[in-house]
């Protein structure tokens, strides 16, 4: 039987996001702070090469060295932990269940139909699921989401975790992590009616990851292959630098300014808003439908590190745009700070979307 697993829940403890990407790591510890949160600790550590290859984990020793280099940066004492899969290892599906049947009874259910449903073998597989509430065409039954992965996709990511000293709590879907973080967003927005449609792109080296949000309500999900590290690599070899750590240090400083960067950066906006409107024609096409409006687009993600990136992109992009940033306006420790939490918070969305499922 496939083995039921905390994928979506969140354990009433603090813990700490950690996002294993394949070029960094991101350590994001948040705490409460009246009606919203602040920033206890925060690392980022470059990846070795290879360590990590198309979302797998490749050399977890070196992931965990690269862990516990970002844990010590961070100065923080948490160990536990809540990171995240994603990639073709991962699986998702709402399905329909009687809307009677009690806890124990459904999860019994779920794991008798689970191998009707998961593309893999049910004996490979952790898998979780949660009642979405009840279905618009047939009250009767209740939608479900199920959710699998690939147990010795989990299992590496929660040995790198265990040879770096931490231990993992909770493992959730890059995808719904990103889901949550959108809710940072809100005061950065501007004023959306019911039934408005906001489009959060968040870019990373290599892949893009767009969620359609209604009414605070991820109603589309997508990721296609594009990303920033095709810019980030002719940043360092036109500037002769050694690395991307070393690139963002001089963008820090004022050493290399918006005007330095101006011509690739204008490059890259045109072939980013190409892929922004080729996503949301799609998605009005052939998801929801010709009449299906975009009513703002926020864009996150590495690329938004350069400065100049909202500018280089307005003559491209048709619709409103904001860079989104979800720590925006949240008091950050010393530590934090030092490691520079301010000027990285638009590259944070996912491990934001983790930190918050962390907050006791």
């Amino acid at each position: 039987m496939g083995q039921l697993l905390s994928l979506l829940r969140r354990e009433p403890r603090s813990l700490m996001g950690v996002d294993i990407g394949a070029t960094r790591v991101k350590l994001l510890e948040l705490d409460r702070a009246g009606d919203g949160y602040r920033v206890l600790a925060y690392a980022s550590e470059a990846m070795p090469q290879h360590a990590v290859n198309n979302f797998q984990i490749v050399d977890p020793k070196a992931v965990a060295r690269t862990i516990l280099r970002a844990l010590e940066r961070s100065g923080s004492r948490t160990r536990d932990a809540v990171i995240a899969v994603s990639g073709p290892s991962v699986f998702s599906k709402t399905i329909l269940m009687p809307a009677g049947l009690d806890d124990t009874e459904l999860e019994q259910q779920i794991l008798f139909d689970a191998e009707h449903h998961i593309p893999h073998p049910i004996e490979e597989v952790s898998l979780d699921f949660q009642v979405l509430g009840a279905d618009a065409d047939s009250p009767r039954f209740n939608r479900v989401l199920l959710v699998a992965c690939r147990r010795d996709d989990i299992e590496m990511r929660t040995a790198a975790l265990e040879m770096a000293h931490m231990r993992v709590h909770v493992v959730d879907v890059e995808e719904y992590a990103l889901r949550n973080a959108c809710r940072l967003l809100s005061g950065q927005l501007p004023a959306l009616g019911i039934d408005h449609n906001l489009a959060v792109f968040d870019v990373g080296p290599e892949h893009t990851r767009l969620t359609i949000q209604r009414d605070g309500q991820s109603v589309y999900t997508r990721e296609f292959r594009f990303g920033g590290n095709k810019l980030t690599q002719q940043l360092i070899q036109r500037h002769e630098l050694t690395d991307f750590d070393v690139l963002r240090a001089k963008i820090y400083s004022g050493e290399l300014s918006a005007q330095d960067i101006a011509a690739d950066l204008r490059v890259f906006a045109e072939s980013l808003a190409i892929q922004i409107d080729r996503m949301l024609s799609f998605y009005q096409s052939a998801a929801a439908g010709s009449d299906e409006s975009i009513d703002h687009v926020v864009i996150a993600g590495d690329p938004t590190l350069f400065p100049g990136l909202d500018e280089a992109l307005t003559p491209y992009l048709p619709w409103s745009f904001t860079l989104g940033n979800p720590l925006d306006g949240m008091l950050a420790s010393t530590a934090a700070r030092r490691n520079h939490v301010g000027t990285d918070a638009p590259t944070l969305m996912v491990v934001a979307g983790l930190a918050l499922r962390g907050v006791a």
